[in-house]
């Protein structure tokens, strides 16, 4: 790629010019600047006006910039844990002595190419959610599909699905793998049932979106489901998502995003009994993952902490 040619350029070849004909003190005097500017331009010229370009004043070292050692940590770091976040990388590299901040470490990442940027389209669409404020105070849940193309072993036509409950104000999550011909509340209303002892913590409201394995067609029947049931029994206040929105889910729906990206885009289920181990590993691996929104705490961390100040 060619250097354009500015007036600088050209101003500083006509000075030159001058220079090799009338010497260095008239040219100084005649372009209003000084002898040792004249010389460092014609130590530069070599006839062609480009050898005049502007260069960078950039230095080539800076005395803080990271080492050779703390760069060759944070790809090893992203390469065994990028796929956690960029939050548990900063953690593993903070815990082999890494002192940088996470937005340097993140700047390091996008610089040198070590991960590629992902575009993300922007919401317009308004709403406010109901952030907990502790453990237990709003709970999401909502269910996802394991893909098909993910089972290797006889289904006889069944289905698998992945029930999700996460807490809005620590992020822990509870996951479950049901087996059922079609979607129905058998399974949700025991999984409700037994959420409080596997989160550790009592729940007051819990989120659901629409489908019919959690509610009933308000436009069909006035009964309520065996779901909204169990709710009432267990004293739970049950919150519904609007319609056709499932941004008001985003905390659930987001945690399937890095589901599918984790676990089930990369791996193969020979068997039920590996599904069901895998998704249980998946799930303590992702609840001791220090999440950036969390303070760089793992889900675990802030359960436990809130607890023991409580006490």
């Amino acid at each position: 790629m060619k250097t354009s040619i500015t007036e600088e350029m050209r101003y500083r070849q006509r000075l030159c010019e001058y220079a090799k004909k009338n010497g260095v003190t008239k040219a100084a005097r005649k372009y209003h600047t000084y002898r040792q500017f004249v010389y460092r331009q014609l130590e530069k010229y070599d006839g062609d006006v480009r050898s005049l370009a502007l260069r960078s004043r950039k230095p080539h070292h800076h005395p803080n910039a990271h080492t050779n050692n703390e760069l060759a940590l944070i790809k090893k770091m992203l390469r065994r844990n990028g796929k956690y976040g960029f939050a548990e990388v900063y953690v593993r590299c903070q815990s082999k002595g890494y002192s940088r901040s996470f937005g340097s470490m993140c700047r390091q990442i996008r610089k040198k190419g070590y991960r590629k940027p992902v575009s993300k389209r922007k919401s317009y669409t308004r709403y406010e959610g109901l952030d907990g404020a502790y453990p237990g105070d709003k709970v999401q849940i909502d269910i996802k599909y394991v893909p098909e193309e993910d089972i290797r072993f006889p289904a006889y036509g069944e289905r698998y699905y992945q029930i999700t409950a996460i807490d809005e104000y620590s992020r822990k999550r509870a996951l479950k793998i049901v087996i059922v011909n079609e979607k129905s509340t058998h399974e949700t209303k025991k999984f409700l049932k037994e959420l409080e002892g596997r989160m550790g913590f009592p729940i007051k409201m819990i989120q659901v979106d629409n489908g019919t394995e959690f509610v009933n067609d308000e436009e069909k029947t006035y009964r309520i489901s065996a779901f909204e049931k169990a709710a009432i029994e267990l004293d739970m206040s049950l919150r519904r998502t609007r319609p056709y929105s499932p941004w008001q889910n985003g905390k659930v729906e987001r945690s399937h995003r890095e589901d599918q990206k984790i676990l089930y885009g990369n791996t193969i289920f020979t068997s039920k009994k590996m599904l069901i181990e895998k998704v249980a590993k998946h799930e303590r691996r992702y609840n001791k993952t220090a999440k950036q929104v969390l303070g760089f705490k793992s889900p675990n961390q802030v359960v436990s902490e809130y607890f023991s100040h409580v006490a």
